[in-house]
C-alpha cells in the first residue's frame, strides 16, 4: 500500500469530518465523490487538505496523483451520460485571442470542428454536478452539444491553436509598447552617431597628438575603473547587513505560485527538477509549475513524458520563431501562468524549500511598489577546480554582499537569471521580458526601477553548479556581459529622461554597478600592459616615461591589487567557513580568472555587432554535491 494511501486510510480510521462543520458547496461535493464511487479514505484525507489550504476536495484529490484527471472525468461524463474526450484534436479548435484566460481556468472550451451544431468542450467540477445534470435532464437537446474533457486537455488545446499569435505577441510585445526599452535595435541613431564620432575622435588624435590623446584617454579610463569600484567597496564594507529573512508563519490561504523553468537539451535534469520541486515547502495544489521546452528539443519532451510527472507540472512547448533566447520563452509561457506570484528557476537549481514561505512573507508585509525579490544563488560544486571555488567566491561577494546592498538602498538591481520571485501583476504591467535581451534579468531590474517599483533581497538560497571549464565558463560570461552591454545601451538612449526617473544617485549607481563592470572587464589587461610598460622604460637609461605617466601608472597598479582585495573581501567575507576550507588555494589562480573575465568582455563586444541575440547555453549535469 502506498504511503498515500496508508495516510488516506489513517484519516479515515479517526473518523469523517461532520458535515454540519463544513461549508455547502463541501458537503456537497463530497456526496458527490461518494456517490461517483470514489475510495472513502481517499476523499476524508483530501477533504482534510482541502480545509488546511482553502481549496476543494477535487483540486487536492486530483493534485494529490491519487486519482488520474483522465479517470475522474470520465467518471463524471459517465455520471453526466455524456461522451468524454482525454483529448482535444487540432483541427477541433480555432484560435481566438480571448481563448488566453482558459490557461489559466480552463473550465470550457468551444469546438469547430465542422459539425451542423456548434459544440462544447466542458470541464465539470464535484460541487455543481448534481446541479448539471438536472438541467441536462430538463433539456435533452443540450447532451448533442456538450462533450466532458480535462484541464489538461482544454489547456494543451488552447496552447496548440493560439501558438504562432502567441508567439508574435511575445516576440513584439514590448517594442510595441514602448520601443526605448527594447533592444531589438542594438544603437540607436544618436547613439550610433556619437559612438562613431567618438572613434573617429580617437583616431585622428593618435595620429595628430599621440602622446596627448593616449594620456587623456589613460586619465579618462583609469578614472572610470576606479569609479566602478567604489559600489563595491561600499558593498564590502556594508557585506555583514544581509537579510536574514522573514518569520515563516502558517497561513491557511496561500496563493497559487507559478514557477517558470526553462529547459533546453536538459533530458538529463529531469530526475534532480522533480526531486528539488517536490521538495518545495508549498501545497501541491497551489503550484503551477511550467516546464518551458522548445518544439525541436524531442529528447527533453521525452524525458518529460517518461517521467510521468504529478498535476503540478505542466510541459509548455515553444513554437520556432523570433529569437530563441530565455526570455522569450519566459514570455511565452507567462501567458499561462495562474500564480498571484511567480518565481524563475533553472533545470540545475536546487531551492531552500522554505524559500517560496519566505518570499510571500516579505510579498506580504511590503508595500505593492516592491516588485521582485532576488534569492541568493549558492555554489555547491565548489571545491570542484579553481574555476568553481573562484566562481563561489564571485557568486558570495554578489548574492551576499552588493545585491542585498543595492536593494537595501532601494538602488536599481541587476537581477540574477534565477530565483527571482515577482509580483505577477507588476511583472506584466511592465510587460516582462525583453526577448532581445541576452541579460533579461539585469534588463528587467532596472526597467522596473524606471516604472515606479523596487527590487528587495531573501536570505534563503538556491544551489547552482558553476562550470567547471574555461570554455563553459567563457561562453556564460560573454552571454552575461553583452546583455549588460544591451541593457546599459537601451538605458543610455536618452540618459537625461533615466536620471528624471530615478534620480541622480540612482543614475550614478547604476553607471557603477553595471557599466562599471563592463568597463572594469574590458580594461582590466590594459592596465597590466601600462604597468609593464612603465616599468621597462624605467629600467632603460632613456626616454623617462615622466613624472605623470609614473603617477597614473601607480594609479593603474593600485586599480588591480584593489580589484583583487575587493573580490576576494567581499566574497570572503559572505562565505562560511566550509566554504573558504573548500576554496582552498583557488585565490592564486585569481590573476587568470580576471583576464578570463577580460576575454569574454572583449568577445560579448565584438558579439553585439554581429551575433547580438545569440544565446550560448551553459550545458548542465546532475549535481553530485
Amino acid at each position: 500500500m502506498s504511503i498515500l494511501k496508508q495516510a488516506a486510510v489513517q484519516s479515515f480510521a479517526q473518523g469523517e469530518t461532520p458535515a454540519r462543520d463544513l461549508p455547502e458547496t463541501m458537503r456537497k461535493e463530497r456526496r458527490m465523490l461518494c456517490r461517483l464511487g470514489f475510495d472513502e479514505a481517499l476523499i476524508e484525507s483530501a477533504l482534510k487538505a482541502a480545509r488546511a489550504n482553502n481549496t476543494s476536495i477535487e483540486t487536492e484529490l486530483l493534485s494529490s496523483g491519487a486519482v488520474d484527471q483522465d479517470v475522474y472525468y470520465r467518471r463524471l461524463a459517465h455520471y453526466l451520460v455524456l461522451p468524454f474526450e482525454a483529448r482535444l484534436p487540432e483541427d477541433w479548435v480555432v484560435d481566438r485571442p480571448s481563448m488566453d484566460r482558459l490557461l489559466s481556468d480552463p473550465r470550457g472550451l468551444r469546438l469547430d470542428h465542422g459539425a451542423a451544431e456548434r459544440r462544447y468542450g466542458v470541464v465539470p467540477s464535484a460541487h455543481d454536478l448534481a446541479d448539471l445534470h438536472i438541467r441536462l435532464s430538463s433539456h435533452p437537446e443540450i447532451r448533442r452539444c456538450v462533450i466532458i474533457t480535462t484541464p489538461r486537455a482544454v489547456r494543451a488545446a488552447v496552447w496548440r491553436a493560439g501558438a504562432r499569435r502567441r508567439l508574435f505577441d511575445t516576440v513584439n510585445e514590448l517594442m510595441v509598447w514602448e520601443p526605448r526599452f527594447s533592444s531589438r535595435i542594438v544603437f540607436w541613431g544618436k547613439q550610433g552617431f556619437l559612438l562613431g564620432g567618438g572613434a573617429a575622435s580617437f583616431v585622428t588624435g593618435l595620429l595628430f597628438f599621440p602622446v596627448e590623446t593616449l594620456l587623456a584617454s589613460h586619465i579618462i579610463f583609469t578614472a572610470l575603473y576606479l569609479f566602478s569600484l567604489l559600489v563595491r567597496l561600499a558593498s564590502a564594507r556594508a557585506a555583514s547587513n544581509t537579510p536574514t529573512g522573514s518569520a515563516i508563519t502558517p497561513h491557511r490561504d496561500l496563493p497559487v505560485y507559478t514557477l517558470l523553468i526553462p529547459l533546453y537539451r536538459e533530458a538529463g535534469m529531469i530526475a534532480q527538477l522533480r526531486q528539488s520541486m517536490e521538495a518545495l515547502n508549498w501545497p501541491v495544489s497551489k503550484l503551477d509549475i511550467k516546464l518551458i521546452c522548445e518544439e525541436d528539443d524531442r529528447d527533453t519532451r521525452a524525458a518529460i513524458v517518461n517521467a510521468r510527472l504529478p498535476a503540478q507540472f505542466e510541459t509548455v512547448v515553444v513554437p520556432p520563431g523570433g529569437p530563441r533566447t530565455k526570455p522569450n520563452a519566459l514570455n511565452y509561457a507567462l501567458r499561462g501562468a495562474r500564480g498571484r506570484y511567480l518565481v524563475i528557476y533553472d533545470a540545475e537549481d536546487r531551492p531552500h524549500p522554505d524559500q517560496l514561505r519566505e518570499a510571500f512573507e516579505t510579498f506580504r508585509r511590503a508595500p505593492r511598489q516592491l516588485a521582485c525579490l532576488q534569492a541568493p544563488l549558492t555554489i555547491s560544486n565548489i571545491g570542484c577546480n579553481w574555476i568553481t571555488g573562484l566562481y563561489a567566491c564571485e557568486y558570495a561577494g554578489l548574492f551576499r554582499g552588493i545585491l542585498p546592498f543595492l536593494a537595501r538602498h532601494r538602488f536599481p538591481v541587476p537581477l540574477g537569471g534565477t530565483s527571482n520571485h515577482f509580483r505577477i501583476e507588476a511583472l506584466r504591467r511592465c510587460r516582462a521580458w525583453d526577448p532581445y535581451n541576452v541579460a533579461e534579468d539585469a534588463d528587467l531590474g532596472l526597467r522596473l526601477h524606471r516604472l515606479g517599483y523596487y527590487c528587495g533581497a531573501i536570505s534563503l538560497a538556491t544551489l547552482e553548479d558553476a562550470p567547471t571549464g574555461i570554455g563553459a565558463w567563457i561562453a556564460q560570461r560573454s552571454r552575461w556581459i553583452k546583455g549588460w552591454l544591451q541593457t546599459t545601451l537601451v538605458a543610455l538612449r536618452e540618459p537625461g529622461r533615466l536620471r528624471d526617473e530615478i534620480g541622480l544617485l540612482n543614475f550614478a549607481v547604476f553607471l557603477a554597478s553595471t557599466g562599471g563592470l563592463i568597463l572594469s572587464a574590458l580594461l582590466h589587461p590594459l592596465l597590466f600592459v601600462s604597468v609593464v610598460t612603465t616599468a621597462w622604460l624605467m629600467l632603460q637609461p632613456a626616454p623617462d616615461p615622466g613624472p605623470i605617466q609614473q603617477v597614473l601608472t601607480g594609479i593603474d597598479l593600485i586599480n588591480i591589487l584593489a580589484s583583487y582585495w575587493i573580490f576576494l573581501r567581499l566574497g570572503g567575507s559572505r562565505m562560511t567557513k566550509g566554504e573558504l576550507a573548500r576554496m582552498g588555494a583557488s585565490a592564486v589562480w585569481l590573476p587568470v580568472y580576471w583576464l578570463m573575465l577580460s576575454f569574454a568582455g572583449w568577445k560579448a563586444f565584438l558579439e553585439l555587432y554581429h551575433a547580438p541575440y545569440l544565446w550560448r547555453k551553459t550545458d548542465h549535469r546532475p549535481s553530485e554535491s
